[in-house]
């Protein structure tokens, strides 16, 4: 594993802003300071087009335009903010998607040797009808994820 690890030079972290993300990108900073590898915090919108109502009917869904700006914005100053005095070198992108695929594509892009996102926990049923990020990232991508889980309960 020696070996494996000077080849990382990159590490793509998903940030969303939970409790979770933050574990990840922490343990990510960990990670990169003794390998001098950059972190590339990835922050994905995924919005649903429409809303659904009690009755089945679909409406499209309007967003006030500096609505985004100021999800970035949070990204970047609250989100990140570990990253600033780390003394890691890092970057920051938004990108739109499905959140596993669009942080498959960029690290591909950026040529990340290793993903690095949290674990909501959800499990069983929940995780089945609403999905996992985590999950999908390990079945699915062409680089070695670390899936950081929740702390266990007191």
């Amino acid at each position: 594993m020696a070996g494996a690890a000077h080849q990382v030079k990159r590490i793509v972290v998903g940030v969303d802003g939970s409790v979770q993300a933050h574990h990840a990108l922490q343990w990510a900073i960990d990670l990169a300071r003794p390998l001098r590898a950059e972190i590339i915090a990835t922050f994905v919108f995924h919005l649903p087009a429409h809303a659904y109502d009690s009755y089945g009917f679909t409406s499209p869904l309007l967003f006030e335009d500096d609505w985004r700006g100021e999800l970035t914005s949070q990204f970047q100053q609250d989100w990140c903010a570990p990253l600033k005095d780390s003394g890691v070198r890092y970057r920051t992108l938004v990108v739109d998607g499905q959140p596993a695929a669009a942080i498959c594509e960029v690290a591909e892009r950026e040529k990340a040797g290793l993903i690095v996102v949290g674990r909501r926990g959800r499990g069983g049923f929940a995780e089945l009808l609403l999905g996992s990020v985590s999950q999908a990232l390990t079945h699915h991508a062409r680089l070695p994820v670390v899936v950081i889980s929740p702390a266990p309960a007191a």
